[in-house]
């Protein structure tokens, strides 16, 4: 890739077909869009911006992407029909989680007005004993004891 001013970082809106078809490559092989931002000597908010800005840009990148994508499903499909248990475990639950997935979802309805309903009601329903009141007598014995001792 041709180097811009000194100092100054390339615009990628100047982009030739070949440095698309190398973007997509690098994307392909799995680098990241910051990865990709410094083998182009850009940063990374540049990226974004041009992926907005850009939509070839975008599709190189994405592009690359779904490749790397295909041929790893592909892979994985090939070692399920291969008989590798762990991809066609795998192909599986992705391919048809409803009836291959590890976890089994149940949902509740719980009415929680009619809970606290019942609840109210029993303890409305249960009388509290009462303890007898204390004699004035051992009240102010008490209030005297509490002096004394000061």
């Amino acid at each position: 890739m041709e180097k811009g001013k000194p100092g100054r970082k390339r615009k990628l809106a100047q982009l030739t077909e070949d440095e698309y078809k190398q973007i997509s490559q690098w994307s392909g092989d799995g680098l990241n869009e910051s990865q990709i931002a410094t083998l182009l000597n850009v940063n990374i908010s540049t990226i974004t911006r041009e992926k907005k800005r850009n939509e070839q840009f975008a599709e190189a990148i994405k592009k690359g992407k779904y490749k790397a994508v295909q041929l790893v499903a592909n892979k994985v499909f090939q070692n399920a029909m291969d008989g590798k248990e762990t991809s066609a475990i795998f192909f599986l639950k992705n391919r048809d989680p409803d009836n291959w997935a590890d976890r089994q979802e149940i949902n509740y309805n719980l009415d929680l007005k009619n809970v606290l309903t019942d609840a109210r009601a029993r303890i409305i329903d249960h009388a509290p004993t009462r303890l007898p009141k204390r004699s004035r007598a051992a009240t102010v014995s008490d209030s005297e004891g509490e002096g004394a001792n000061e």
